[in-house]
């Protein structure tokens, strides 16, 4: 998904549906845009996530009996990955349920 698709997508819901919250959630790396709204099947979170690319990951560890492991990642500092997440809030388990993104907007 791109940043102007995602711009279309917001106008059409800010058009259509009464927005309840909008923000931004700062991640590790990277950063999110979300979108809370009343959709016709309820309570809706839109998220915007953009990240550097992951270029690498290294796992150190040691052969020996307790010891630990730790993973590298790394990142690029010039390209980002972006995607959009959906989730639909649930009053039975009182928590967000996450949505299939590509079969509602296309």
């Amino acid at each position: 998904m791109t940043k102007e698709k995602w711009q279309d997508i917001k106008k059409i819901i800010k058009s259509k549906f009464s927005i309840e919250n909008e923000y931004e959630e700062d991640l590790s790396p990277g950063k999110a845009e979300v979108l809370e709204f009343n959709g016709p099947l309820g309570l809706i979170k839109a998220r915007f996530i953009e990240r550097p690319k992951l270029l690498d990951k290294k796992t150190n560890y040691s052969n020996r009996i307790g010891s630990d492991v730790k993973v590298d990642y790394i990142f690029s500092d010039t390209e980002n990955v972006t995607h959009l997440e959906l989730y639909l809030w649930s009053e039975i388990e009182n928590d967000w349920q996450k949505l299939d993104a590509n079969s509602l907007f296309e």
